[in-house]
């Protein structure tokens, strides 16, 4: 591939391999001299990366390396916090995704709705289910969601959902496929990661 065709590249302060920005962790300091997530990479300062990853997270913190990036001794980089942090933001862009998902009409939510479009042609490029649904319903949809190929993920409760869509509760959501489809499985899928190591 030309590299023409590569974006920036950063090096991870945990495991120190080097990859394009896109795919990492940026943090900046605070004033007050606390290291922080800068998820959409959008705040002014020096950055410094890890991977999307709680074990490159802790290795550059008990390895000093936040303090060597910013050239700035006694820096506070606290794995938990930054952790959390990060699991916030990502949150955060899904539930973006979601908002901008559902104005530009490619979300379906219901069980019936969401079962039916997986009998469709059209199937959906996603699904997650509700936390507290009903079990059986969920376990119709889950497998059905297998059989034809389509990801799902069990997250948040049926309240949040409903909110997230301006509707009432709703206990299951399908994005169509599309960019913004794409978007999310890539945030459900960090998050998934990160959720998966602490």
């Amino acid at each position: 591939m030309s590299p023409g065709l590569h974006g920036p590249e950063r090096t991870c302060l945990g495991c120190r391999a080097t990859l394009e920005r896109d795919a990492l962790v940026r943090y900046v300091v605070t004033p007050a001299g606390a290291v922080t997530v800068d998820y959409r990479k959008r705040l002014p300062g020096r950055g410094a990366y890890t991977c999307i990853s709680r074990t490159c997270l802790a290795a550059a913190v008990q390895k000093r390396q936040f303090s060597r990036a910013f050239h700035r001794e006694g820096v506070l980089a606290e794995v938990a916090t930054l952790a959390s942090e990060l699991t916030g933001q990502i949150a955060e862009r899904i539930f973006n995704l979601l908002g901008m998902a559902r104005k530009s009409r490619q979300v379906l939510s219901g069980g019936s709705l969401v079962f039916d479009a997986l009998h469709s042609k059209g199937q959906p490029a996603l699904i997650i289910l509700a936390e507290d649904m009903s079990t059986d319903i969920a376990n119709k949809i889950a497998h059905r969601a297998e059989a034809c190929g389509v990801p799902l993920w069990h997250r948040y409760d049926k309240e949040l959902l409903g909110r997230l869509l301006g509707k009432e509760e709703r206990s299951v959501v399908a994005v169509q496929a599309g960019p913004l489809a794409e978007a999310i499985k890539t945030e459900l899928f960090r998050l998934e990661q990160i959720a998966g190591e602490c």
